[in-house]
Formats: structure tokens, sequence, C-alpha cells
């Protein structure tokens, strides 16, 4: 890159993740642990979201010989496609608050053979960037996550070159995705909602009406949209459902750390019988799903 951009781990330990932890000293999303586990569902993850990332690159417009920033990278899934579409002549940038997450980007990129990534350890809302230096910028699933929601938008459309794109993924709203929603509405039943609330919470903060929309535009996007993009879960079985919801991601574990072993069994049981209706009579257990994909130009 033309310019020297500090690595530097940002520790910082932000008002939402104090929020989200239990009495156990875990970041969710920064522990190796969750690497791991983010990890391992790579594959069920990009089959889920494969159309969706696609949609999403295209309205990010990205071609060959663009630099790409990646917000809120996470393990790099996303990074990885990009680098492929912008070819050797490109390059991506993939920021994330978890050493972690982005030392398996970096592993994978090695994999791959990819020599165009870049990783940059820090918090979105206080990442340095270069001005007008980047051709487009992508963020997948990672806004609602992010501390100061604002603060980060504004440094991508700082960073972005006039007229260049950036494009973006979140859930839609709780009764669009029953995988989401199911987990909550059993812990709920059982009135066993962790307090402070769990992460897995925040996951449909995005999701209301016009609430991406005026994020972006606030943060100075212009030519704004907001689509709707289908993101539905087939598995084989309500088992294989249940035990995507139980490993796949960070957040679950939040839901059910501070059961007892006879209250985790009912949870289990609850969430299958909850499940069942979605079972199909070939036996699949297919969710619907639906994603957000935001866009603006600088």
């Amino acid at each position: 890159m033309t310019h020297r951009l500090e690595r530097r781990a940002t520790r910082v330990l932000s008002a939402y993740y104090r929020r989200t932890m239990t009495t156990e000293p875990v970041r969710t999303w920064e522990s190796a642990e969750a690497a791991e586990v983010w990890r391992r569902s790579a594959a069920r993850r990009a089959r889920t979201v494969a159309a969706a990332t696609d949609k999403m690159f295209e309205a990010a417009r990205l071609r060959p010989g663009m630099r790409v920033l990646d917000l809120a990278a996470g393990t790099g899934d996303q990074a990885l496609l990009a680098a492929q579409i912008v070819g050797p002549a490109g390059s991506v940038l993939a920021t994330d608050i978890s050493p972690s997450m982005l030392a398996v980007a970096e592993e994978s990129a090695r994999d791959a053979g990819l020599s165009n990534i870049e990783t940059l350890v820090a918090d979105a809302s206080r990442v340095e960037l270069p001005d007008e230096h980047f051709d487009a910028a992508i963020c997948r699933f990672g806004l609602m996550f992010l501390p100061d929601l604002q603060a980060a938008l504004e440094r991508v459309h700082r960073a972005l070159k006039q007229g260049a794109r950036f494009a973006a993924l979140v859930w839609s709203t709780e009764d669009r995705n029953p995988y989401i929603s199911l987990q909550i509405d059993v812990v709920r039943a059982m009135g066993r909602v962790p307090s402070p609330p769990p992460s897995i919470v925040r996951t449909v903060v995005l999701g209301g009406s016009g609430q991406l929309e005026h994020a972006l535009h606030s943060a100075g996007f212009g030519l704004v949209e907001v689509t709707a993009v289908p993101t539905p879960r087939d598995f084989a079985s309500v088992d294989e459902a249940f035990e995507a919801m139980r490993s796949s991601s960070p957040a679950q574990g939040e839901l059910t750390r501070a059961m007892s072993d006879q209250e985790r069994e009912h949870y289990a049981a609850e969430l299958k019988r909850r499940l069942a209706s979605y079972v199909e009579s070939d036996g699949r257990c297919i969710l619907p799903g639906e994603a957000l994909l935001g866009s603006g130009t600088k």
C-alpha cells in the first residue's frame, strides 16, 4: 500500500462489550476460542450467505486492480473472495478488533495462495486510515456489533475516494430470521435472558425500517439504497439445525452459559420442538432468513 498503516493491536473494551459480558472475563468475539468456532463454521456460513455476499460485491462494484477496505472482517471469509476479484493488481485491507480472528484470516490467505491481503487489528470507530485511499469498502454482518457505528462509518467515508462505493450486509428483523429469534424466544420463555443482554440480541439491531439507511446518510454517503436479500438455511434434520445453533457462533454460548444442566436440557428440548415446525416432508429443516444490503456512494 502506498500509505504506511500503523499496526496496533487496539485492546479497547467498548461500552457494548462491557454491557454484554458475563461475570467471566471473556470478550465474546475476541477470544481464540471464538475464532476457532468461526473458522470451523466457515463452510456452513458460506452456503447460507453466498448469494448475499455476491450482491454485496456487486453493490460495492468490485473490479480488478481495486484497493478494498473490509471493515469488521472477522476471519476474513469475504476478504479472501474480494481479494480474488481484485486480483494481484489490487489489494484488500481486512480490519477487525480481534487479533485471533485476523490470525485465521491470515492463515486462510496463505493457504489460498493470496498475497494481496493485509490485516489491521483495530477498533472500527478508532481505526486510522489514509484519506481518500480506497476504491471500495465492504462489511459483512459486522456493523451491528460496532461500539460506535457512526464514528466507524464516518471513518470509512473519509477513507474512500470520491465516487467510491460502500456496501454492507446486516441481519433483518427477528421475525424474518428464526435462526436467531427461536433461540432468543426459548430463553425468554424460560425467564432466563442473561442480564446484561447477550450479543446475539445485537444481531438484529439494524434490521428495523430505515435504520441502516439513516446511518449511511448520517455518515455522508449519497445514493443510499437498502434492499432485502433472502438467506435461507437448509439443514438435513432438526438435530443438524440445533447443532449449528449450538456450535456455529460464539454468541450462542452467552444464552446458556449461566444455566444449570437441567435448564440446558430443557432449552435444547424446547428449541428442537420449535425447530420441528420448519421440517419439510423429506425431513429437512429449512429456516427462512433475510439480510439487508445497504450501499452508498462517497
